[in-house]
């Protein structure tokens, strides 16, 4: 059986995709918002100040110095000026169009980040040493936290390289996420700057890989995708954080995660067993992932979780239904990539809530 056809109003399931989005993306950052003091504190609890400040933790300060040196402006600019000089020398037009998104990318992210700092205004967290403090339009060093310069531009070309080369892509995020978190060891930023910063890095990514005729939708898949990192994240980071929640409330979310997690994998099995076109997916297949996604969500016991989670797996639906199939030879590439990664991830997800939950020093 195929998926099912079209809504029969496809703008009100567009305004509701990017609806679902952005109260995903509002409830993660209310919820990151909760680790801005803990990671603060505890960021300062292992540093020591000589003339300059210098984590006591050897993994730490290797991430905080390497992930600056990663991140910096004129680096990433570098990188670009490399993908040029290298698609001249090999004549390969894929990587030129490459190198040239990615400097568009970098300049629409580092335009809207350096506004938005000075517009918000907010304190940098050595400046911060209570939950209390204002915001307001200002130019004055130290008050220009959110977003996080580094984060917006390593995201916004990731993004870019990510969609020209999608065999690179978890490299390329995987990157882009170690220079966030630098910048929250470092000192420099709150876990909401960087948040904030992939955020319009994303975006920004999203509108420099494709045309400038169709910025609705890129906008509207970077929105759909910066969810996704931004649940993903909050999930992570309340896992490491939190023992799991007792009583009958904790049971019942334990209880529904199982279900929805082998649910999910029940419903992709015939994916795997009899589908023989991989351009189109049965409709258990397709709401297989936003299951087991759920249910992941559902094993954490945080409500916060559950809601952005379930936020996006609403928008991913309702995008998977207006989703354009892909000729059948490009999807038979990466029917098992993807297949790998997809259970890959659940893996490594069900590990971390078994085996990691509480282990950071910090709620």
């Amino acid at each position: 059986m195929s998926v099912p056809p079209q809504p029969s109003n496809p703008t009100v399931a567009v305004f509701a995709q990017v609806g679902c989005s952005c109260l995903a993306l509002g409830i993660s950052l209310f919820g990151l918002a909760r680790f801005d003091l803990p990671i603060t504190k505890y960021v300062r609890s292992v540093t020591i100040h000589l003339p300059w400040d210098q984590l006591t933790i050897s993994w730490m300060a290797f991430t905080s110095n390497l992930g600056d040196w990663i991140g910096q402006g004129w680096r990433l600019a570098f990188l670009s000026i490399l993908l040029l000089a290298l698609a001249w020398a090999l004549e390969r037009p894929t990587i030129k169009n490459a190198a040239i998104q990615t400097m568009i990318a970098h300049a629409i992210a580092a335009l809207l980040a350096n506004v938005l700092k000075h517009l918000i205004g907010r304190p940098r967290p050595k400046f911060v040493h209570s939950g209390d403090w204002q915001m307001s339009f200002s130019f004055v060093s130290g008050l220009d936290s959110f977003p996080s310069g580094h984060s917006t531009a390593t995201f916004a070309i990731a993004t870019v390289l990510a969609k020209r080369f999608p065999v690179m892509s978890p490299l390329c995020l995987a990157i882009a996420l170690f220079v966030g978190i630098s910048r929250v060891l470092r000192g420099s930023h709150f876990p909401t700057d960087v948040m904030g910063g992939a955020v319009i890095g994303i975006l920004s990514g999203f509108v420099a890989a494709a045309p400038l005729r169709q910025w609705r939708t890129s906008l509207r898949d970077g929105l759909h995708y910066a969810a996704i990192t931004a649940s993903s994240v909050l999930g992570m980071l309340w896992t490491l954080s939190h023992q799991m929640e007792e009583g009958v409330t904790g049971l019942v979310f334990v209880l529904m995660g199982i279900l929805c997690v082998v649910g999910g994998v029940w419903s992709r099995k015939d994916r795997w067993l009899k589908d023989n076109d991989f351009s189109q997916a049965s409709w258990q297949a397709t709401v297989s992932i936003p299951l087991m996604a759920f249910g992941v969500a559902a094993l954490t016991t945080s409500p916060l979780v559950v809601a952005s989670v379930g936020c996006v797996c609403v928008a991913t639906w309702l995008r998977t239904r207006r989703h354009v199939q892909e000729p059948a030879e490009q999807a038979r590439r990466w029917y098992v990539i993807r297949e790998g990664a997809i259970m890959g991830s659940l893996g490594l997800a069900i590990v971390l809530l078994v085996d990691a939950r509480g282990v950071l020093p910090f709620q």
